[in-house]
């Protein structure tokens, strides 16, 4: 990262008076600013190491797990379906670094998919059926977890039971990954300061989701400006009291079909095309989600075409089913 600078320079500067010409040297100064990057997973400037790969970690969504740790430390948490009509987050660490995170769970065959366009990310997990783990160790990824590494980035908290109370950290995870893993693309397109929304924008006061077990909703909070997250009717708060509201939240239906893994385990659906609800600075913008192939980025566009741009900072995607969530009307409008 360069430094500012100060450089001066001779300036000869020519004055005639009376055919008289004398050279005067003026002294000028330039400073260079600092550039700082952006962050790939939220469009803020970030002096972390951005080359560094991508942390896709399993966090555990059970009324045993929560309060969880670390989860507002994440650029990106995916939320998908697991057995029993629950939840499960793949959270995806990389501009911010956190001590504590977790509880870390097993995979699924439906993760394979969000971490094929990440240009070999490194992935954490608790294990797996013997079939995922098999099928795991063929996605171009780095397989960081507590099955391969052990105590060197995993231990349990003796504040909740087994199996909900295995951590890990970012530290130790990109200590024991050998310098393995690429730099990420950047997964979303932001908006300037000065940039207005699309204006097929339009304000609510948040969404409801229905995953069966979990029943999720986001309000706006003009304070924060944030989406407050609530789960079954409670505050989601995280392992510091920190209310999840992240600045953007994407509602991406998908479908699930079964997993090759086990027949009762559902597995998301993120490649080909579906409908989007884009949740970004108080306002829904109606759309489309589109992946064409394994390795290529998913894109959100309004229903004009063009591709909507987020709010910088972080962004929760949940992957509900078709017709399971419904918007939540402004009323004081």
């Amino acid at each position: 990262m360069a430094r500012s600078t100060t450089t001066t320079s001779v300036v000869p500067v020519v004055t005639t008076v009376l055919q008289t010409t004398s050279t005067t040297t003026v002294p000028t100064s330039t400073t260079v600013a600092e550039i700082i990057p952006t962050a790939p997973f939220t469009g803020l400037a970030s002096e972390s190491d951005l080359s560094r790969p991508a942390f896709v970690v399993k966090i555990d969504n059970a009324p045993q797990a929560r309060p969880q740790w670390g989860i507002n430390q994440a650029d990106v948490v995916f939320e998908e379906l697991v057995e029993g009509n629950i939840t499960r987050f793949a959270a995806v660490f990389h501009s911010q670094d956190t001590e504590n995170i977790g509880p870390v769970r097993s995979a699924r065959t439906g993760d394979f998919e969000l971490l094929s366009n990440l240009n070999r990310p490194i992935f954490g997990n608790s294990g797996g059926n013997p079939t995922v783990m098999k099928l795991l160790r063929e996605v171009n990824m780095v397989l960081v977890g507590d099955t391969n590494v052990g105590t060197a980035a995993y231990w349990r908290s003796p504040e909740k039971k087994a199996p909900h109370n295995l951590l890990t950290s970012t530290s130790k995870i990109y200590a024991s990954s050998n310098e393995q893993g690429g730099t990420p693309p950047q997964m979303f397109n932001y908006r300037s300061d000065s940039e207005e929304l699309s204006s097929a924008a339009r304000e609510i006061e948040g969404v409801k989701i229905d995953f069966g077990g979990h029943k999720i909703e986001y309000h706006w909070n003009t304070e924060s400006k944030g989406w407050d997250r609530t789960q079954n009717g409670s505050l989601h708060r995280d392992h510091d009291g920190i209310q999840v509201a992240p600045e953007n939240v994407i509602i991406q239906f998908v479908q699930y079909g079964r997993s090759v893994a086990f027949a009762g385990s559902p597995e998301v659906k993120v490649i080909g095309t579906g409908n989007a609800w884009i949740l970004t600075d108080g306002r829904l913008i109606t759309g489309k989600w589109s992946r064409p192939t394994s390795g290529s980025l998913t894109q959100f566009r309004d229903l004009a075409g063009e591709i909507v741009s987020l709010t910088a900072g972080r962004t929760w995607i949940a992957l509900p089913r078709a017709d399971t969530a419904e918007i939540l009307e402004n009323t004081s409008n």
